[in-house]
Formats: C-alpha cells, structure tokens, sequence
C-alpha cells in the first residue's frame, strides 16, 4: 500500500485528496501547512508528496526547495505539486525546481487520481524529476521565444466547491534593490547578472556562459533569495531594466 503526504492548507481540499487517494488503496497523512508537512517527511517519508503552493508561513516552493535539499530518502521522494496558480511560468518553475508533476485547480479528482498513478509507476525519482526538469527548460525557451505553451491547461468548469476555486490575487511589482545588497553577490553572479540582462532568454545566457540551463536557473533562484526578489521572473526583470547594474 502506497503512503501519499498531502501538504494543503484548506481542509476541503484535504479531504477531497484524502477520499480521492483512500478509495484507490493508498494510505494518506495530512499535514495543513509546509512546517508541519516537513516535519511529517522526515519522520515518515512517504512514497510521494502532494503540494500546494500557496500556504500560509512556509510556502510550497520553499517546502520543495527544502525536500529537494535533504539527503535520500527525503531528497527522491517523488512531489507532485497542487495549486490554483496556472501560468506556464509556475508550472516551468514546479518542474525545474524538482517537482515531478504540476496539477492545477480545480482539478477532476480522477485526473488526480491518475496522475498520481503515473507519479508512482514511473520509475526512480531522479530519473522522473530530470525528464520533468528537461521538458520545463524547454518550455522556458518556447515561452521566452514568445511561442505558445502547448502544456498549458484548458479552461475547465468548476466540478464541485472542493475543488477549490482559484485565487486571484495582483501581481506586486518587483522590490527595489539596494546597492548594499548588490555588494554581496559573487563575482559570478554578477557576471551571471550581466549576461541575463543582455541576452534575449536566459537560455541564450546559459549558453554564452557555458553553463548548464538548469545551474543557471538555480543561480538565479539563490541570487533572488539573496536580493529578497520574489521570483526568477522578477529577478530577470529587474536585470534587464537596469536596475542590477
């Protein structure tokens, strides 16, 4: 019997998963938010996690980031990552971090269902989180090429209220960056810095850099981090506008 973690804040939600996954055999631990989602995969790892992203205190993609981080069995288990964010830059985000699927809300619990099934069945962790990683980079460069998203989700009626209805919420501009904080960045990550800002797509930077395109995003993600910049996105932006040099 598998052991599916199910890290979500909205116990609706919880609960649909819950029944989802219980009247498929699988045995199902609750966490409601990421500490107590973290805390539940270190004790007990289970054979795959179920994540949203937007939770209050420790978001998703910090809990992905932390699991991803940890040394096996943690580090290879499997995440599959649940939220009502739909943008092709989430789901790119969801896959080169290292989450192996992205499914987004509201969703038929059957495709949850089956999903999660492929998730299972489909072979070591790393060998599934490198193909999602893959097919994310290549949606990178059709996004930053100003092609359509072939993965990106129809439009879907809302089947029930557990569903959960998806949030909207404004989109903040970029902070501004200090120069103090622009002292503490390395050598590289300035050069990192200049070639993202005079390069049409960060893949064309990694490739000028000779770097690999997944080293190159987690550059930028722990130079965002380090800038307080929300997202890569944002980070790029802000490298292209000047405002980093």
């Amino acid at each position: 019997m598998a052991t599916i973690l199910v890290i979500e804040d909205e116990p609706d939600i919880r609960d649909l998963i819950r029944i989802t996954l219980e009247l498929e055999g699988m045995s199902v631990v609750q966490a409601s938010d990421g500490k107590d989602g973290l805390t539940k995969a270190v004790a007990a790892p289970p054979d795959a996690i179920v994540l949203d992203v937007m939770m209050p205190g420790i978001d998703g993609w910090e809990v992905l980031s932390r699991l991803k981080a940890m040394g096996e069995p943690v580090a290879e288990v499997p995440v599959l990552m649940l939220t009502a964010r739909t943008g092709a830059l989430d789901r790119i985000r969801g896959g080169i971090e290292g989450a192996v699927r992205y499914l987004t809300k509201p969703f038929n619990p059957a495709d949850l269902r089956d999903t999660l099934a492929e998730v299972l069945g489909g072979g070591p962790e790393p060998v599934q989180r490198r193909r999602a990683q893959q097919q994310a980079l290549t949606a990178l460069a059709r996004v930053e090429g100003g092609r359509p998203d072939p993965a990106a989700p129809s439009p879907r009626p809302r089947l029930t209220r557990l569903d959960g209805a998806p949030v909207s919420r404004a989109r903040s501009s970029p902070p501004v960056v200090r120069p103090a904080q622009l002292e503490s960045l390395s050598p590289k990550q300035r050069e990192l810095i200049v070639a993202v800002a005079t390069s049409p797509t960060v893949i064309e930077a990694a490739d000028r850099l000779s770097v690999s395109r997944s080293n190159v995003y987690a550059s930028l993600r722990r130079i965002a981090r380090k800038l307080g910049v929300p997202t890569v996105s944002d980070l790029v932006t802000l490298a292209r506008s000047g405002s980093l040099t």
